[in-house]
């Protein structure tokens, strides 16, 4: 087993690493990946970390994405974006195959760096005609792309629920779905590119653990978070990973 080679001092450490995730994930409905890569790129390789959180990110958005009554709203105003974005998976699972480790990592931290700096300089960036085919197919494809080769899920997704504009219960859903199709391409494509084993596959069902104990306290913190502040977190948390990051490598 991957997680069990490892001392208790490490093993503690991963264990509250992927309690935070889920917290994360529960308050502001994103970030296990984004988490999970930024604090553990310390003890492991990146490629094991994305496959690690690929099982837990598929089942708790599949609980997230029923919840919240938009889904029929969601699926008719997003779904070329969502197809595209998840069939262009592939081909940046193939990137992942062949780009060495720290170049994906600083890859990440510069995406994480773009979409905190959008946020923090209040550039409120809308898509034009970005409820047109043509535009969500183009956005989804980049976006799968870099999903496929990096695990970070919200670039150039951000821009278009920027667009969207949604409320903090329909962004939560949107985000559900989005993140349950995203890492069940990238499981798809992983394993045509055999990223993913039976023992990374058995250690993604033990880690399930801490990151459902996180998750149930996140969605209690959720509910005491205001709109506005919901935003805020969700970038500045962005740009707090990507700092996390660019320390780990320099």
């Amino acid at each position: 087993m991957i997680i069990s080679t490892y001392p208790l001092t490490i093993l503690t450490y991963i264990f509250f690493v992927y309690v935070l995730c889920g917290v994360i994930k529960g308050s502001i409905g994103f970030g296990m990946p984004t988490v999970s890569i930024s604090l553990l790129s310390f003890v492991l390789d990146v490629k094991i970390i994305i496959a690690l959180i690929l099982i837990p990110t598929l089942v708790v958005n599949f609980y997230q994405l029923s919840r919240g009554g938009n889904f029929k709203k969601i699926i008719s105003e997003t779904k070329y974006f969502l197809i595209f974005s998840t069939l262009f998976i592939f081909p940046g699972a193939y990137l992942l195959t062949i780009i060495n480790s720290n170049i994906i990592i600083l890859f990440i931290a510069i995406i994480l760096l773009i979409n905190s700096a959008l946020f923090l300089l209040k550039v409120n960036f809308q898509l034009p005609f970005y409820n047109k085919p043509f535009t969500q197919i183009f956005v989804g494809a980049v976006n799968g792309v870099i999903i496929g080769m990096t695990s970070i899920y919200t670039m150039p997704l951000i821009f278009l629920l920027q667009s969207l504009n949604y409320n903090k219960n329909t962004t939560i859903q949107f985000l559900g779905i989005a993140f349950f199709l995203y890492p069940l391409g990238q499981i798809i494509s992983f394993s045509n590119f055999d990223l993913i084993s039976s023992e990374i596959f058995l250690n993604s069902l033990i880690i399930l653990i801490p990151i459902f104990i996180g998750f149930f306290i996140g969605q209690k913190i959720r509910h005491q978070i205001s709109e506005a502040l919901f935003q805020k977190f969700f970038y500045i948390m962005l740009l707090f990973m990507s700092i996390i990051i660019l320390l780990n490598l320099f």
